[in-house]
Order: C-alpha cells, then sequence, then structure tokens
C-alpha cells in the first residue's frame, strides 16, 4: 500500500512539474541583420543577436565583443589599422542595420576588396 501511495505522489509530481508554463528566454540586447554583398560574387546576409549573443551569424560572440567595445557603433571599428592589403579592386557593401540597447543602428559603407573589409570590421562580416 505505501509503495502504490509513493508510486502515486511522485507521478503526481511529475505531472505538476510538467504543467507548469515555459519561461520565455529573455530578448536579445541587440538585434542587427548584418549583410556583405560583394561585386561580381555572392552575398551573405546573417542575423547578430548580442546580449546573449546568437542568431545566424557563425561567429556571434566575436562579432558582439567588438560592436560592445565601440558600442554598437559599427563606424567606429578598425580591428586590424596597420593590415596589409592588395589593391585589388573587388567592392563589398557591408551593411549593419537593426537595433543596438533600444537605439537604431543602420550603417552601410563599401570597401576596396574583403581584405580592407575584414581589416576595418573582422569578424562582424565573418559571415
Amino acid at each position: 500500500m505505501m509503495r502504490a501511495l509513493g508510486a502515486i505522489a511522485l507521478c503526481g509530481a511529475f505531472m505538476l512539474g510538467a504543467s507548469s508554463p515555459a519561461v520565455a528566454a529573455p530578448r536579445p540586447k541587440a538585434q542587427l541583420k548584418i549583410v556583405d554583398a560583394a561585386k561580381y560574387g555572392e552575398t551573405k546576409t546573417a542575423w547578430l543577436n548580442c546580449g546573449p549573443a546568437g542568431g545566424t551569424h557563425p561567429n556571434a560572440r566575436a562579432a558582439c565583443q567588438l560592436l560592445e567595445r565601440v558600442n554598437g557603433h559599427p563606424e567606429q571599428l578598425n580591428v586590424t589599422p596597420n593590415a596589409i592589403c592588395t589593391k585589388e579592386l573587388q567592392p563589398h557593401v557591408v551593411v549593419v542595420a537593426g537595433q543596438w540597447q533600444g537605439r537604431t543602428v543602420q550603417w552601410a559603407k563599401v570597401f576596396g576588396n574583403g581584405c580592407t573589409m575584414k581589416a576595418a570590421v573582422g569578424a562582424v562580416v565573418s559571415i
């Protein structure tokens, strides 16, 4: 009899636990769409969430760390200031748009090639 009561109590505990509502994950502090469009090449797009890092961006944690250093202002990034890049011309258009801690971010820039782009914005465009 005691075993049966114990089994019933255990089943009841599982049932109560199963019926509790799910808690939604906290909304990220930043949600940005990153686009890298290369002339005569492909266009890559990713969503970057920061605080916590995530989204479809393959290197979200590193990209968020870079943007946190400049308080979400991609125009202030200069990851590798003394990079040695060739002068080949293969333009890349980079667009960063979305929200950073409640502030709208809209930034776009044309870089001469992929090397100069990565030297400026680093992991942010590693999509």
